[in-house]
């Protein structure tokens, strides 16, 4: 990779000629030209430092091997004229239509046998080796044409992957799977001579009789016998995205070899379900294939958990973090919201100058290299129409577009110190487990309970957000090929499926005195579905000393501490907690029961294993203060804290919804502060592991802060507005 690709922070605002939307490419070649290159001036003189553009292979290649290349030529040289950067965006799916006669057979089929005919999306099915050969000719073709331009500086080859992308298909059959075409059931049967080698294994596995492969057929709905079929056929989908995430980033390389490739997902995987979304990554697996891996991060969008509280967000950037840092990559922010909320007739909460500026340095603090906002313009048209827009429709700045750029000036003006800090070493870390996320699909659990999974995570991390303890995510697999001794506390919050070898490193984790807390039915099955001999699952129940008896499902859970112990310090005895959604009633065999449900039996037990300790927590805990906020549930999610040891770099005095993030370069600090309350505060900010003379000073506000000293600890009170942001450097003197 080339110097300037490593020593440059991207902010760029989605831009594509005139008031087209992305996919889509503008129809007025000369009016374009002329708002281009005001808008690019505008642009520039606001404070971003790159555009980013996109190209749809309908509009590039209307016809087959007739090639438009004069948009992307207007914007390259236009911000080359302003001294600014360009990244490329490509899209696939909005594929031309000639390609419906050149390949009848190329349409995506769901698992109902419905046919997609492509209306600009989703395109058709790069199963087919035609359909591949052509989409193959177009990166290539693209590449070549925009590679040595000087203005250009990267590649984005995948927005938001799906198997199926940029459709609402209200009319099929609930839930929608893809793709049963027949190129892609091929590709399914290959993936499954390569996982089983002999059919015979496959027929055990699935509890079949096939004689011949060509029998097999991908699973369209769940069965009463097993669901083997259907978490193959859910991880095939998982490992396709990522191969043709991988060939995106081959094919391009083949022609462009010097500049980054990245791609971003719509939102981290932490959120969603393989099958959801008409096919949904991994992220852990997507970031191992490009150079940069990135997610969208629209916190006022439309719908479901809109709008996403701080620590909601925080889960959705510190994901994408770690699953880009496990495969040794940095992360950005793809798409970052810029305006109004709009999809169909549906309204999110307006957007303000705040929110993009409290949004854009929540990345940052979070260590994300680059921020790309979405978009310049509101959408002219389609289902997002009227949304989402920097500045309004008629052209006119807004304080948004400022904020924007200011946030922009800031990182500009400092770039090697935000490119080059680094977050401090978790000792925290949270399992995304995504074998239980497919479990849910073979479970048939309800959107309800399908939620219970994020929920469950998403409330533990907001315990560790209230008391600033930056936390990581860790994945699965992870567990696996990568030391966890460097964590002093692990949670396992609805780890429903596991294997021997996930199993085994969390039982070394606690023996070598680590502390692991769990909920609900912990290694209930293996990862081909079938059912523990013992619950906890594959030796556990030895770490967490009990075995389970029953469990049961209601709304109505109530739980009493009925013993003191180490591991609940900020609780006292008798008192009363409220679980979430299941019952599991636990045998201690060599665990310590230090709570139970109202009809005295046992709901969590704490257990010695080795040099450390476990706990399990037989309800989820997790999902209960998510959905409840409920005192002592934070009480004793934060109490673990303690137990374990984890040392506190940060501690807020006099309030509460402060955050406090830092970045470490050298002797240099970032420090971000967050007021996230509605209102005016002065917190007192006390700051572990600074032993020099040091200078505070701001960089977004005021300039330099008064501090005082004790036990290597930096004291400071800051005065912050209602939802303000304050960043600054911590710098020896």
């Amino acid at each position: 990779m080339s110097k300037d690709l490593r020593n440059f922070f991207p902010i760029s605002v989605w831009y594509g000629e005139g008031k087209a939307r992305a996919p889509m490419m503008p129809r007025f070649k000369t009016e374009n030209s002329i708002m281009a290159k005001r808008d690019i001036e505008a642009i520039k003189d606001l404070g971003f430092n790159t555009i980013r553009t996109w190209v749809d292979w309908a509009g590039t290649e209307p016809e087959k091997d007739i090639w438009n290349f004069e948009t992307i030529d207007d914007v390259l040289a236009i911000s080359k004229e302003n001294d600014l950067k360009v990244i490329v965006q490509i899209y696939t799916d909005s594929a031309p239509n000639w390609l419906i006669n050149a390949f009848p057979d190329g349409r995506f089929i769901s698992q109902g046998d419905n046919k997609l005919y492509s209306q600009a999306s989703p395109g058709f099915c790069l199963d087919n080796p035609g359909v591949r050969k052509e989409a193959e000719k177009f990166l290539i073709s693209l590449a070549a044409h925009v590679k040595d331009h000087k203005a250009f500086y990267a590649w984005d080859v995948w927005s938001e992957p799906h198997v199926v992308q940029w459709s609402w298909l209200d009319y099929l059959i609930n839930p929608v799977w893809f793709c049963y075409c027949k190129y892609s059931k091929e590709r399914f049967r290959k993936w499954l001579k390569k996982k089983y080698h002999d059919i015979n294994n496959l027929n055990i596995a699935w509890y079949r009789a096939y004689s011949d492969w060509e029998e097999i057929q991908p699973p369209r709905y769940v069965t009463l016998s097993t669901f083997k079929d259907l978490l193959d056929w859910q991880m095939f989908n998982v490992e396709k995205l990522q191969e043709d995430l991988r060939w995106r980033y081959k094919t391009i390389k083949s022609v462009d070899p010097i500049h980054l490739i990245s791609s971003h997902s719509d939102i981290s995987s932490v959120y969603t379900n393989p099958m959801g979304g008409y096919g949904s990554p991994d992220d852990w697996k997507m970031a191992k294939e490009v150079d940069l891996w990135g997610t969208s991060f629209y916190p006022k969008h439309t719908g479901g958990m809109m709008p996403l509280d701080p620590a909601e967000k925080g889960t959705a950037i510190d994901a994408t973090r770690c699953a880009a840092n496990s495969n040794g990559k940095n992360f950005w922010i793809g798409e970052l919201q810029g305006g109004h909320g709009v999809t169909g007739f549906d309204f999110g909460e307006p957007v303000t100058a705040n929110d993009i500026e409290l949004w854009a340095w929540t990345a940052v603090a979070r260590n994300a290299k680059g921020l790309n906002y979405y978009a310049w313009y509101p959408m002219s048209c389609g289902y997002e129409i009227s949304g989402f827009g920097l500045v309004n429709m008629d052209g006119t700045i807004t304080d948004r577009a400022k904020s924007a750029g200011n946030v922009a000036k800031i990182i500009s003006k400092n770039q090697s110190l935000f490119l080059n800090a680094k977050p401090y070493k978790s000792q925290v870390a949270i399992l995304y487990n995504i074998y239980s996320y497919m479990m849910s699909t073979c479970l048939r659990a309800t959107t309800k309970s399908k939620n219970m999974f994020r929920s469950s995570l998403i409330g533990i991390y907001r315990a560790m957000f209230e008391e600033n303890v930056q936390t990581d995510f860790i994945h699965a697999k992870d567990t696996i090929r990568k030391k966890m001794d460097d964590y002093k506390l692990i949670f396992l919050p609805l780890s429903i499926m596991m294997n021997e070898k996930i199993a085994s490193k969390l039982k070394e984790f606690v023996y070598n005195g680590g502390k692991l807390v769990a909920e609900f039915r912990p290694g209930w099955s293996n990862d081909n579905g079938i059912c523990s001999d013992i619950i906890p699952g594959f030796g556990l129940d030895e770490v967490f000393g009990c075995k389970e008896r029953w469990t049961y499902q209601t709304d109505n859970i109530s739980l009493k501490i009925s013993k003191m112990d180490s591991s609940i310090p900020f609780l006292s005895l008798n008192d009363d907690l409220k679980g979430c959604e299941y019952e599991e009633l636990l045998i201690p065999t060599t665990g310590k029961v230090i709570a139970e449900f109202s009809d005295g039996n046992p709901i969590i037990i704490v257990n010695k294993y080795g040099r450390g300790e476990a706990v399990l927590i037989g309800t989820l805990l997790g999902a209960s203060y998510y959905k409840y906020h409920e005192e002592n549930a934070a009480k004793m999610i934060k109490g673990f804290l303690k137990w374990a040891d984890v040392e506190r770099t940060v501690r807020i005095q006099g309030t509460k919804n402060v955050e406090v993030r830092l970045l470490a370069r050298n002797d240099d600090t970032l420090l971000f502060i967050f007021n996230h309350n509605n209102y005016a505060l002065s917190p007192t900010i006390c700051l572990a592991q600074f032993t020099n003379d040091h200078i505070i000073h701001g960089l977004s506000k005021r300039k330099e802060v008064i501090y005082g000293k004790n036990n290597n600890r930096l004291t400071f009170t800051l005065s912050l507005k209602s939802n303000e942001v304050w960043v600054a450097t911590v710098n020896t003197r």
